[in-house]
C-alpha cells in the first residue's frame, strides 16, 4: 500500500514526479481532523497501527483547525458576511501535509518548492528552525520569512479564498529556497478544502467590485490545477472560474 489519493497532491509527492524539485518530499493525511483519517494513514505506515501517532496528529490538526476557523470568522465578520460562516465551515475538510526539504548537494539547484499559490481556502504552516519560505511582493521582489519562535504559525489565503472573496483577498505567491546550511527543512501544513460548490457572497459584488468569479467546485479547482492547462495558468482561480468580460 502507498500514500496515494485520487485528489491531486493529497498523497505522497516527491522523487521522480514531474515538476517536483528533487529536494522535496511530502506525505499527506486527508481528513486529518478525524480519527478515521489519521488511522487510514497510520495503517499504511504501520500495519499494526499506531495509536500514539493518530492521537498526536488528531490533536494537532484540531488545534490548528480552531485557529483556521477563528481567522476565517474574523474575515467574514470584517466583510459583513458572517451569516455564511457556519454553512461554509460545516463543509470544510482538512489536509495535513508533512514536508521535508533536504539540503542541496554541490552545484545542485537550491529551489525546494517552485513558486505557486495554494489551491486551498486557507493554509496554515508550521516549520522547524530552518528558514527558506519566501513570499512574492507586488513589485516582484521576494521577501524571506524568518521564523522568530518555534510557536509561530504562517497563515495564507489560497486560491479558493481569492475567488470566494470576489478578488478582494490576495492569494500569495510563495516558494521555498534552501540557502545554505547543513540541516534539512521540515514543515507541517494544514490546508482547508471545502466539499461542494462555493459561491461568492452577493454582498461582495457591487458597482465598485463587479462579480468576477462564478460559483465553483473546490476540488474541481484542484483537479484543474493538475492539468497541463491549469498548471500553466498565471492564476488558477481566474483561469478556472473567472467571469469573462464581454
Amino acid at each position: 500500500m502507498k500514500n496515494t489519493s485520487e485528489k491531486p497532491y493529497f498523497g505522497y509527492v516527491g522523487r521522480h514526479q514531474p515538476f517536483i524539485p528533487p529536494l522535496y518530499e511530502g506525505l499527506g493525511i486527508d481528513c486529518a481532523n478525524t480519527l478515521e483519517g489519521t488511522q487510514n494513514f497510520s495503517n499504511i505506515m504501520w500495519p499494526q497501527g499506531n495509536d500514539s501517532f493518530c492521537k498526536t496528529v488528531l490533536s494537532y490538526t484540531k488545534r490548528v483547525s480552531e485557529l483556521e476557523q477563528t481567522v476565517k470568522q474574523m474575515v467574514f465578520e470584517s466583510y459583513g458576511v458572517e451569516k455564511y460562516y457556519e454553512y461554509l465551515n460545516e463543509k470544510s475538510t482538512y489536509l495535513l501535509r508533512m514536508m521535508k526539504y533536504r539540503c542541496p548537494e554541490k552545484n545542485e539547484n537550491n529551489v525546494g518548492c517552485v513558486s505557486h499559490t495554494d489551491k486551498s481556502f486557507i493554509t496554515i504552516l508550521h516549520q522547524n528552525e530552518v528558514n527558506g519560505l519566501e513570499i512574492k511582493a507586488k513589485d516582484g521582489s521576494w521577501i524571506g520569512f524568518d521564523d522568530p519562535t518555534p510557536s509561530s504559525f504562517i497563515v495564507m489565503a489560497g486560491d479558493a479564498f481569492l475567488a470566494w472573496s470576489n478578488g478582494r483577498i490576495h492569494s500569495a505567491v510563495h516558494r521555498v529556497v534552501m540557502n545554505g546550511g547543513s540541516k534539512a527543512r521540515y514543515s507541517v501544513g494544514v490546508f482547508t478544502y471545502n466539499e461542494g460548490i462555493i459561491h461568492v457572497p452577493e454582498e461582495l459584488a457591487d458597482d465598485e467590485y463587479p462579480l468576477q468569479f462564478k460559483s465553483f467546485d473546490h476540488f474541481g479547482l484542484l483537479h484543474y490545477y493538475a492539468t497541463e492547462e491549469g498548471s500553466k495558468a498565471d492564476s488558477t482561480a481566474k483561469s478556472y472560474c473567472a467571469i469573462s468580460n464581454p
